[in-house]
């Protein structure tokens, strides 16, 4: 194509903003690489997205040149960088510039790639690259002369039905890997398989990881089993090898084509019992859900967070729909960061709440130790389903 003009427009989109830990690693492993002009462009059109849905306004690049301060050329050059490490990818089409930010790696995947490592170490040299090792390096906090006086989950909560903590001691131990459990969700795998060219690819080599990974990506994105045969297909690479990672970002392109696409027929969702609350959470898509939540919208991005909350957090997936109903109503509506969500998360996953009824007793006792439970109030309506106002209002009750 041409050379870039100051003329041109562009809108920038991506999955989700920075963490903390994410500007950490931009900041100390990404830009001894490709320096501090190339990080500041990525930095620029990522706080351009809408905090919302992660989509820009329509821009032209000389408002670029304005707010860095350099030349459309010199923006160019800079963005190539950013094009070669992994941190944004670029479409063209009628004179348009679509910017894709992409999050950038762990620190671990980062160190641990071979390319980037060794282009760190040329950059800062290897001293300094040890030193930068251990600004990432947990440390535990020091329990000497401290007394641990947390009470044990027995002393709080009723007992309950003995679960399965495979996950956990899997974890810990790192054997071999379970996965978390989706409730009431049949994938299924015969069809799946029969649809599947037995030329194009053989069934009998898709791993637990892989079938895992399929089913929970199915489960969010409201996928089924032949949309997920054509998106399966398309991950495979020249040596017909499975990159799960390749697998998941076209399952979330394509509900974004899904969800934009005018001419699509509605598809109506399966009837739910609304009296049953744990059957509720068991039997609801993370999908249907989030619309109720939300005004009849849901972004991919909020889509992401349930598919995080499953895939690397661990939790069940009808304990996810408590977690994210129970955070919607105490933030007036509105998800927060993924962030927040996902330490939130992981303060269950440790607690063991791996069911929907222990979900629903634990926000009952977190209701119960409130003296007048107050919920941040929002511009908008409340819309939060009467189902939950309901439960909140009887444990009040029971207090």
């Amino acid at each position: 194509m041409e050379t870039l003009r100051r003329s041109d427009t562009f809108i920038v989109s991506g999955e989700g903003l920075c963490s903390e830990i994410d500007y950490q690693v931009l900041t100390l492993l990404y830009q001894p690489i490709i320096g501090q002009s190339a990080f500041t462009l990525y930095m620029t059109l990522m706080n351009l997205m809408n905090r919302q849905d992660f989509i820009s306004d329509e821009y032209l690049h000389s408002d670029l040149e304005s707010l860095m301060g350099m030349k459309v050329s010199e923006i160019e050059q800079e963005r190539f960088k950013l094009e070669a490490i992994g941190l944004l990818i670029t479409f063209f089409a009628n004179d348009n510039f679509t910017y894709e930010i992409k999050l950038p790696l762990s620190a671990r995947s980062f160190i641990n790639d071979g390319i980037l490592g060794e282009y760190l170490i040329a950059s800062i040299t290897k001293t300094r690259f040890k030193k930068l090792l251990k600004v990432f390096k947990v440390k535990a906090p020091n329990k000497k002369q401290k007394y641990n006086i947390s009470k044990a989950f027995n002393e709080v909560f009723p007992a309950l039905e003995t679960v399965d903590n495979e996950y956990e001691s899997d974890l810990v131990a790192n054997k071999t890997k379970s996965f978390a459990k989706l409730t009431n969700y049949n994938f299924n795998w015969r069809l799946f398989s029969e649809t599947i060219n037995p030329e194009v690819y053989n069934y009998e080599n898709i791993t637990e990881a892989i079938k895992a990974k399929i089913e929970q990506l199915s489960y969010v994105y409201g996928l089924d089993e032949i949309m997920m045969v054509d998106i399966f297909i398309k991950s495979l690479d020249e040596f017909n090898n499975v990159n799960i990672e390749v697998l998941a970002k076209i399952a979330r392109s394509n509900y974004h084509i899904e969800s934009i696409d005018p001419n699509k027929e509605e598809v109506q969702s399966k009837p739910v019992d609304t009296d049953n609350i744990t059957e509720y959470f068991k039997s609801i898509s993370p999908k249907d859900l989030l619309a109720e939540l939300g005004d009849g919208l849901v972004s991919s991005a909020d889509l992401r967070h349930v598919e995080r909350l499953i895939g690397e957090v661990g939790l069940e997936s009808g304990v996810v729909n408590v977690l994210l109903a129970y955070i919607a109503k105490t933030k007036g509506n509105n998800l927060p960061s993924y962030q927040y969500i996902q330490k939130v998360g992981m303060g269950w996953k440790r607690d063991k709440i791996d069911t929907v009824e222990l979900a629903l007793d634990y926000i009952k006792h977190l209701d119960s130790v409130k003296d007048k439970p107050q919920y941040r109030k929002s511009s908008r309506p409340d819309v939060a389903p009467d189902w939950l106002e309901d439960y909140l209002k009887e444990n009040e009750g029971d207090r």
